[in-house]
């Protein structure tokens, strides 16, 4: 489900993040944070599907691949900045995709852990999907078309 409202709060506030990261002339330094908070979500996905008994290698690989993906956008975003001389698309990238960190790293957390206050959950679930997710599951129905899915997963 595509949810407009919360799509364009968190392109707002990426885009205000942005300004002011761009104003004060912050260097490429908030992509280790993303990159950290990816580790951190990856770490809490694995510990969730052990605590689970659902650990399944295809999720972790596209888990990955969708990683990627993210960082790969933040790049090409980097590359137009520089480009243009326009300086604040990076940025942007960085805070949205960090957004989307943070709220799946509270989502796995409360399966963890079940001691969130109630409707936490719902609301990280309405910050992490986003477009980066729609074109993530694109590519990976994508690939997984082009190469084939032996174990019927999709």
């Amino acid at each position: 489900m595509f949810d407009g409202t919360v799509e364009s709060l968190k392109l707002f506030m990426s885009s205000i993040i942005a300004s002011g990261v761009t104003l004060m002339g912050v260097s490429f330094k908030y992509i280790l944070v993303l990159i950290v908070l990816m580790i951190i979500d990856t770490t809490f996905g694995w510990v969730k599907a052990k605590k689970l008994h659902k650990w399944k290698s295809g999720a972790a690989r596209w888990g990955f691949i969708g990683k990627i993906i993210e960082l790969t956008f933040v790049g090409m975003l980097y590359l137009l900045d520089a480009a243009f001389e326009i300086t604040f698309l990076e940025y942007m990238g960085v805070f949205y995709f960090g957004a989307c960190e943070i709220a799946s790293i509270i989502e796995n957390y409360a399966e963890i852990n079940n001691n969130l206050p109630e409707g936490t959950e719902e609301i990280a679930e309405k910050i992490k999907f986003s477009i980066g997710t729609v074109i993530t599951k694109k590519i990976k129905n994508t690939l997984t078309d082009l190469i084939g899915n032996n174990k019927g997963e999709k």
